[in-house]
């Protein structure tokens, strides 16, 4: 029979409602995990690191039945570290590829603006890099939760941690922008609590090559101590520039905000030595759930070690797929009712979701950088702190 072109194209529509059909009965199957990655600038570097810890997560969940007997799905989205680009790419995440959860590298710059808008695009976000308290503080949002820590919570460890120590006066450095000015400000007043001064105080751009201003102004007459919030890029060139100078050596203890993190420590080799450093996760932290991760990440990734922002990641990621299977549902209100509050074992150890500010308690590490046993720089840990130690009280102007 010959075809005409009704026939054709009657059967041309039939075919793409079929595709359409089982596109929709594929993404009913799925739950759709957007991930936001920063591309360019001093961050950019650990794009890479974010993207592993995701795909292992999911891989691993999956592998295990996935949450509420679907798969997980990442959607990866690159953006370029600002809020109107965080934004336009959550939009996209969201509403292009069905995005239920946000998630990714999301500093406290940028997700004041994300969290606002949650409520529209009827989404969830799980912070894995912003520490500002005000996020779950004065800023907190029924849609947003944070598995990471915040700077309150750093700062109790930094000062369990200082209360014993001899350091009577410190410096400051840190990055001109609010995740710097915050824990510099912060810093400040834990110190003087515990009766110390502070010195100079001193804030150097986000993307900062030349540090060699800086650098001559803490080496003329420095404090005892010196405290510092320099990020990725940035801090490289800090810790390599300092080296030639001398500047960590004329002080008595050097203690780092996310400034020797895993992904610049081999590039800062040692330049970063007998600087300590808090971090959320460090490989040979005690625990079964931390070692698997660990062994599992090594294997996967040619035995690179994971940085602290991987556990992280990786524990958010388990924390949106326990809240799934506790709320048996994927619909919005159900699970964010279920993270509220959500008590589960991860890869960082015990965590709880507050459920007054969506706040996780969870451990924190103080480490020395160190020879290690290859003659590279490596974390000797110091500490571990539990989340309850660390834990500050809910901030009272946080209504959600």
């Amino acid at each position: 029979m010959r075809m005409t072109t009704s026939h054709w194209l009657m059967g041309a529509v039939t075919g793409a409602a079929a595709v359409l059909a089982a596109s929709a009965a594929l993404a009913e199957d799925t739950i759709k995990i957007g991930a936001l990655l920063i591309d360019s600038g001093p961050l950019a570097g650990l794009k890479e690191s974010q993207t592993k810890a995701i795909n292992l997560a999911i891989e691993q969940i999956n592998a295990a039945g996935g949450a509420a007997g679907k798969k997980l799905e990442p959607v990866f989205i690159t953006y370029a570290g600002t809020p109107d680009t965080a934004v336009d790419g959550a939009t996209r995440a969201v509403q292009r590829d069905g995005a239920l959860f946000l998630t990714g590298m999301d500093t406290s710059a940028v997700s004041p603006a994300l969290s606002a808008k949650l409520a529209s695009l009827n989404a969830l976000m799980v912070e894995v890099f912003a520490q500002a308290d005000p996020l779950t503080g004065k800023g907190c949002n029924p849609n947003y939760f944070r598995a990471n820590v915040n700077d309150s919570m750093l700062m109790n460890a930094v000062g369990d941690f200082l209360k014993d120590k001899p350091i009577k006066s410190w410096d400051i450095i840190a990055v001109d922008y609010s995740s710097g000015r915050d824990a510099a400000q912060k810093f400040q007043a834990l110190v003087k609590s515990q009766g110390a001064t502070v010195g100079k105080v001193l804030f150097a751009p986000s993307g900062t090559a030349d540090f060699g201003a800086k650098i001559s102004e803490l080496g003329a007459n420095p404090s005892e101590g010196l405290y510092v919030t320099i990020f990725g890029s940035d801090a490289i060139n800090l810790a390599k520039q300092q080296a030639q100078f001398g500047l960590f050596a004329k002080y008595k203890m050097v203690i780092g905000n996310s400034f020797v993190i895993p992904q610049v420590l081999p590039a800062m080799g040692d330049a970063a030595l007998d600087v300590y450093q808090t971090l959320g996760f460090v490989p040979g932290e005690p625990g079964a759930q931390a070692d698997a991760f660990v062994k599992a990440y090594k294997e996967r990734y040619n035995g690179e070690q994971p940085a602290y922002t991987s556990a992280d990641q990786y524990a958010a990621i388990q924390l949106m797929a326990a809240a799934i299977n506790k709320a048996n549902s994927t619909d919005v209100a159900a699970v964010r009712a279920a993270m509220s509050g959500l008590t589960a074992d991860t890869v960082l150890g015990p965590a709880e979701v507050r459920t007054a500010d969506h706040q996780t308690a969870r451990p924190i590490v103080m480490n020395q950088i160190v020879k290690g046993p290859d003659g590279k720089a490596a974390y000797e840990i110091k500490r571990v702190f539990t989340g309850s130690e660390v834990m500050a009280p809910v901030d009272p102007a946080c209504k959600m």
